[in-house]
């Protein structure tokens, strides 16, 4: 017998051994309800498994796999007894997961090991299954506290929080067009990310028209994504007062400039005092001439 015969008899018989070490259980889909689950919130994970083998499948159970995720079984338990399974048979195997509160947002895989007897021999099936861990962000957009003057180049700072439980990733904000107001320099200015419970601010140059009403919405646009990179666009329109510069002194917002009241004493005095000097040079000229 050649080389060629030994090799393809030898391949035979390993393809053989192979396809009868092979597990007859298989995974047929997983599911999960929610199909995302935020940090402290609970999901079901369902795993359909079939016996597509010749033989019939004894004391079958299915394990999650937690130590290096972050989840936890809910009013549950980490493993999940079928029992028997026989020949084209196929059954479920029901999880209630928990996200720990401190989860970050993404993929993880979770180990699936799936233990069963086939003709009294033990057999094991590993497998991996996968998990989205994600949140919304959830922005606000408010706008600092401050003085806006008409007919004058102001600063506004835009604050721009995130009071989601998860980040806000490559964040931007812009201040679009519209009436009553010019914009100075940039109008859109990268911030990048804004943790959960936190917050970061921006600076816009804006100059408000004379004959702007007191009250001006300013629509600013935030654009930014979420752990796994979802992009989001959210607009909001924010309410600031603007004020002349004569009602904001009328509102007692401002005091009112005292330069002219002090230039004006300072003309009097001046005038007093010279007035005072040329009347004493006459009255001294006067006793002169008395004398003579």
């Amino acid at each position: 017998m050649d080389k060629k015969m030994l090799s393809l008899i030898f391949g035979i018989l390993v393809l053989v051994s192979l396809i009868n070490l092979s597990s007859a259980l298989i995974i047929d889909s997983v599911s999960m309800t929610p199909d995302e689950v935020a940090p402290g919130d609970s999901a079901t994970i369902k795993i359909e498994i079939e016996n597509n083998g010749e033989n019939d499948l004894e004391d079958v159970s299915v394990s999650l796999d937690f130590a290096n995720v972050p989840f936890a079984p809910h009013n549950s338990a980490s493993d999940y007894d079928i029992g028997d399974l026989d020949e084209d048979d196929d059954d479920s195997a029901i999880f209630r997961v928990i996200a720990l509160t401190d989860a970050e947002s993404g993929i993880y895989k979770i180990p699936i090991v799936i233990n069963y007897l086939e003709e009294d021999v033990e057999k094991v099936k590993n497998s991996l299954i996968s998990i989205t861990v994600n949140s919304e962000p959830v922005i606000g957009v408010s706008v600092e506290d401050k003085l806006l003057l008409k007919n004058k180049e102001n600063e506004v700072l835009v604050e721009v929080t995130n009071k989601g439980l998860s980040d806000a990733k490559f964040v931007e904000v812009e201040i679009r067009d519209s009436s009553g107001f010019d914009i100075f320099g940039s109008k859109n200015f990268y911030i990048g990310d804004i943790d959960s419970d936190d917050f970061d601010a921006v600076k816009f140059k804006i100059y408000f028209d004379e004959d702007a009403k007191e009250k001006i919405n300013l629509p600013i646009r935030v654009i930014y994504k979420d752990g796994i990179n979802e992009v989001y666009s959210e607009d909001f329109n924010v309410a600031v007062s603007v004020y002349s510069r004569d009602e904001a002194i009328k509102l007692g917002l401002i005091e009112k400039s005292r330069v002219g009241f002090y230039f004006g004493l300072i003309v009097v005095l001046v005038v007093v005092y010279f007035g005072y000097k040329k009347f004493k040079k006459r009255k001294k000229l006067k006793v002169e001439d008395d004398d003579f």
